[in-house]
């Protein structure tokens, strides 16, 4: 419910006056009280000092009765409370009530004994606020001398005599009192007339007005026009009044046009709509057309891919097998010593000539894989002392054959497991340490290796960290002219071409892996001093316990400690291996057979998957070397139903022999239950090490 403004300002009028009024009575009685006191004081003074002067000259006379008469008159004066005249030992000589002379005054009031003698003693004046015949009083202790105490007593040289006077401070109070009520009702009729005189004057010179124009306003929602009262003061509400009327004419035609315009404005905006809603539709189909047609091209790429994939796998499978007969024929009579010197050269020059195709095949294929965006990391867990050694092995007989020396400075003190993809770290330090023996013909060859923390993105309880590489040389070095283009593909530099080795890959394939294992590759070289090669990778440092870390350790070396020598516990000689080869090619069967006979075995033959498990249901063979790509069933089916849906008790173990070295051909070897895995063209050695793996197996499980 509105409150009315006249009922408003009669509260804040009334408010505002009831605390001033009040504040100020209480301010008056404060300063009417403290007055009153201090007349009171000056009052008790007076009494003391008139009593002081007459005391002395009255006593000395004898004159005591009209002392009494003085101080009865004195205490006859309203608010006195008591007076009285006391010598320097404390006794009262004269008082109004003549039953309290000559007795001890300190006696009569023990609250004033200790202000009695200090006044006495000190000579000064005492006022103090205290209790006397349960009234509240004001003390005035007056000291004053007479010869006539000096003469009777040597003792009261030193003390004085004492006009004491007390006021009666309730009888002050009490004044004060009347004052105040008389001076708070005058104050209050005062206030009352005042604020009805005000209310009066505002309802008749602003609220009926005010009233009057609030009508007027109201009536004016229903008609749009304001009908001013004609009895309006020509004050500030008049004033008001006409402002207000040509205020609300305005907005009458602000808003009349507002209205046009936003009228407008909605035709706009629906003319607008169905334009969009038909630009929409019309972007929504081209949109439409655009996404078949990328999906189309995605497809096709797709399909693009897939054949360039099968096409380089079928390429790589036909120059492999031609390359496996010239390989394997060259190493197969370079093993014969009845060889002249001058053919024996002649088929090494051949068989490195094999190499270096079979080498280029290989870059290519992984330049095919890194260009299509497929080359991904296949993390595994490792121990960087081991991968050091594998690398180290694997080069040493480059080293020893050039009279060179490797020096591995190892500074990272790694003792966890270190995860990252293994098989790419190796093969970008084997290319640098390869390009580095093949470009250095005296001096040494510096493998370092250093580590250092960063804040990488960890997963699980891994510690991500940076590895730091350097392959230094004391080679040819490399042209300034050829640093800025040596990780190009195919590129070689001037030395390179005189070396005439390499395919121009490696480097190339080297900066992949490194950019794709989240590190950076560089190199400096000083023309005939040398050429350092600097990368880093990105690996984590993996907690293992000591089993795990074992377990690495056991799997990193166990393919060399297969290969050096043959345990003495082993059961199976090569001549008790029972082999069975699954080869098509009537080539590449004469090859193995030949290699087999170099290394002490014997074998037989099946030339397809479909002859391997009819020979297996009359023979038992320990391993059998099975080629992939045969006909009428190849080597991964004839896997599967060796493993699992033939032959349960006796299973020979799968060694495969295939010319398709991607990845992906690996992983489903292994998964069709294949124990190892050798790529053509195979070398004497590779063979020989993949039967002593598998003779150990065996004699492990038998």
């Amino acid at each position: 419910m509105k409150k009315s403004l006249s009922r408003q300002l009669l509260i804040g009028f009334g408010v505002s006056l009831v605390v001033v009024g009040i504040s100020t009575l209480w301010i008056n009685y404060r300063l009417l009280q403290n007055d009153l006191e201090q007349q009171v004081q000056k009052r008790a003074q007076s009494i003391a000092r008139s009593l002081e002067f007459a005391t002395e000259g009255l006593i000395e006379y004898g004159n005591e009765s009209i002392l009494q008469r003085m101080v009865q008159n004195y205490a006859t004066l309203p608010t006195v409370l008591e007076i009285a005249i006391v010598d320097p030992n404390g006794k009262t000589m004269v008082t109004q009530d003549r039953s309290d002379g000559k007795s001890s005054y300190a006696s009569l009031h023990p609250e004033l004994a200790t202000y009695l003698d200090k006044a006495a003693t000190t000579g000064l004046e005492v006022v103090v606020e205290t209790t006397i015949k349960g009234k509240m009083v004001i003390v005035h202790i007056l000291p004053f001398s007479s010869s006539l105490f000096t003469k009777t007593e040597q003792r009261n040289i030193d003390r004085r005599g004492l006009a004491i006077t007390a006021i009666d401070l309730q009888q002050v109070q009490q004044e004060a009192w009347r004052t105040f009520l008389t001076s708070t009702i005058t104050m209050i009729v005062g206030t009352l007339a005042i604020l009805s005189l005000m209310v009066l004057l505002i309802q008749i010179y602003a609220l009926r007005p005010l009233k009057k124009l609030n009508n007027a306003i109201s009536q004016s929602k229903n008609t749009g026009n304001i009908a001013l009262p004609k009895a309006l003061p020509s004050n500030e509400i008049g004033y008001l009044a006409n402002t207000l009327v040509t205020a609300i004419g305005q907005l009458n035609e602000f808003e009349k046009s507002k209205n046009e315009e936003l009228q407008k404005i909605n035709t706009q905006l629906e003319q607008l709509s169905e334009s969009l809603e038909l630009k929409v539709i019309d972007r929504t189909a081209e949109l439409t057309m655009t996404n078949m047609e990328l999906q189309q091209a995605k497809e096709v790429a797709q399909e693009a891919y897939k054949a360039m994939s099968l096409f380089l796998a079928n390429m790589s499978h036909e120059l492999r097998t031609p390359l496996n007969a010239i390989l394997g024929f060259t190493q197969l009579i370079l093993d014969d010593n009845k060889v002249t010197e001058d053919i024996a050269e002649q088929l090494k020059i051949i068989n490195r000539s094999g190499e270096h195709l079979l080498a280029m095949i290989n870059s290519v294929l992984v330049m095919a894989k890194i260009d299509s965006g497929s080359q991904i990391l296949n993390l595994n867990d490792f121990q960087l002392e081991a991968l050091i050694k594998t690398v180290s092995e694997i080069i040493e007989f480059k080293i020893r054959k050039k009279n060179l020396s490797l020096v591995v400075e190892n500074n990272t003190n790694i003792s966890k497991l270190i995860r990252t993809d293994e098989l790419k770290l190796r093969q970008i330090l084997i290319n640098l340490l390869n390009n580095a023996v093949k470009f250095t013909s005296s001096g040494k060859v510096i493998l370092r290796i250093s580590n250092d923390v960063h804040n990488l993105n960890s997963r699980n309880n891994a510690q991500s960290q940076y590895l730091y590489f350097e392959v230094e040389d004391t080679g040819l070095g490399i042209e300034e002219k050829d640093l800025e283009n040596i990780f190009q593909p195919f590129f070689q530099s001037e030395s390179g071409r005189q070396a005439y080795e390499g395919t121009g890959l490696g480097l190339s394939i080297s900066r992949q892996f490194v950019n794709l294992m989240d590190g950076d590759i560089s190199v400096s070289s000083i023309v005939g001093q040398g050429s350092v090669f600097r990368f880093y990778v990105a690996v984590e440092l993996v907690d293992a316990d000591p089993v795990e870390m074992l377990s690495a350790i056991t799997n990193e070396n166990q393919s060399l400690s297969k290969s050096v020598s043959t345990d003495s516990k082993e059961k199976y000689l090569p001549e008790q291996l029972r082999l069975l080869i699954a080869e098509d090619s009537l080539v590449n069967q004469k090859i193995i057979l030949k290699m087999l006979e170099t290394c002490g075995y014997k074998a037989d033959v099946a030339n397809n998957g479909i002859e391997v498990l009819e020979k297996l249901e009359s023979s038992n063979y320990d391993v059998i070397l099975m080629d992939i790509q045969m006909p009428k069933m190849d080597g991964l089916e004839a896997a599967k139903h060796i493993y699992h849906e033939l032959f349960p008790f006796h299973k020979p173990l799968i060694i495969a022999v295939t010319a398709n070295i991607l990845a992906e051909n690996q992983e489903a070897c292994f998964a069709a239950g294949m124990y190892d895995y050798i790529s053509k063209p195979v070398r004497i050695d590779t063979l020989r090490q993949a039967l002593q793996r598998a003779s150990a197996h065996i004699s492990t499980i038998s």
